[in-house]
């Protein structure tokens, strides 16, 4: 009996210090890393992929595997739009890997210090043999993320390739507002019935405003701006709480988004209802009636596979 556990005890010992050394240079390695120069890297590669400008203050490890950056600034390059954050913290789950799992995690907190949590997880097995990205799980949690920026950025950067007809008006719109809410989403890649999921979103203190002096349009105060939905046996179905509205715009969403195997064949049929009214009305009531309505009202219709939309609007 003494003869086993003494072997025992070389075995625990010989294995903690394996594990010690291992730890060791883990720490070793992510405190001597030179993130100076990762930083620069990323920073360069998104700059010229994107076109905006980015600029990071400082990186550095996130434990355990993970990187930090504080202070990030994203800005149109002609300084019009930015967005800054005061940290984006993303990480690799070690314990997921143990059971054939790869999943991201990412903080990011806003300057009002609110914070948008995602985590993405794809199986390995589903990485490595069949290629497929599609990922098996996807959460968010938000509380208190500002949006503007990020919004205000992204409007600038669509205006790129919009039609001529918005191209000036997208990069006019200020947007404001704070996303509160969870989502949580599980698809089963291989039988799509078995996926389930449920999404609440909600945008608080919102609002729009148009900085063109040459127009009287007054801003919008959002009363209420929510998405809703729930996942069951496959279909995505939006809640017909959904949409936005303020004084002078009304807009919900409505539709069923069926999902099929691989993802990109799943089957869209959402519809958009749009109504202006007051200012909006008089200014750019037309444009709605270009696009197939009739003047300040339009119920836009997403129809056709994920892969290959098809966008259809009138009165």
């Amino acid at each position: 009996m003494s003869e086993v556990t003494e072997q025992t005890r070389k075995v625990f010992n010989a294995a903690w210090y394996v594990l010690l050394f291992f730890l060791g240079f883990l720490v070793f390695f992510l405190f001597t890393f030179p993130y100076g120069v990762l930083k620069e890297a990323i920073v360069a590669e998104i700059s010229q992929a994107t076109g905006f400008t980015v600029r990071v203050k400082e990186m550095g490890p996130s434990f355990l595997i993970g990187m930090d950056a504080a202070g990030v600034r994203i800005a149109t390059a002609d300084g019009s739009a930015q967005m800054e954050l005061k940290s984006i913290d993303a990480s690799i789950s070690l314990l997921s890997l143990f059971i054939g799992q790869a999943k991201v995690n990412v903080e990011l907190v806003s300057r009002n210090n609110g914070t948008l949590d995602t985590s993405v997880s794809w199986s390995i097995w589903q990485l490595m043999t069949d290629k497929n990205y599609v990922p098996k799980h996807i959460s968010l949690e938000a509380k208190d993320f500002e949006l503007g920026g990020i919004v205000n950025v992204g409007l600038h950067h669509v205006a790129k390739t919009a039609n001529d007809m918005i191209k000036d008006l997208l990069v006019q719109l200020i947007f404001q507002g704070n996303l509160s809410g969870r989502s949580e989403i599980k698809l089963a890649i291989d039988d799509p019935l078995q996926s389930t999921g449920n999404v609440e979103l909600n945008i608080n203190k919102a609002s729009l405003d148009l900085a063109n002096p040459t127009l009287v349009v007054a801003k919008q105060n959002f009363k209420r701006a929510i998405v809703k939905a729930s996942l069951q046996g496959g279909r995505l179905q939006i809640d017909n709480k959904s949409g936005f509205e303020t004084q002078e715009i009304k807009t919900d969403v409505k539709g069923v988004v069926t999902l099929k195997n691989p993802f990109a064949n799943s089957i869209l049929d959402v519809t958009i209802p749009l109504k202006l009214e007051g200012t909006l009305k008089d200014n750019f009531g037309f444009i709605l009636s270009v696009m197939g309505g009739t003047e300040g009202q339009l119920n836009y219709k997403i129809s056709g596979t994920i892969a290959r939309p098809a966008f259809e609007g009138n009165g």
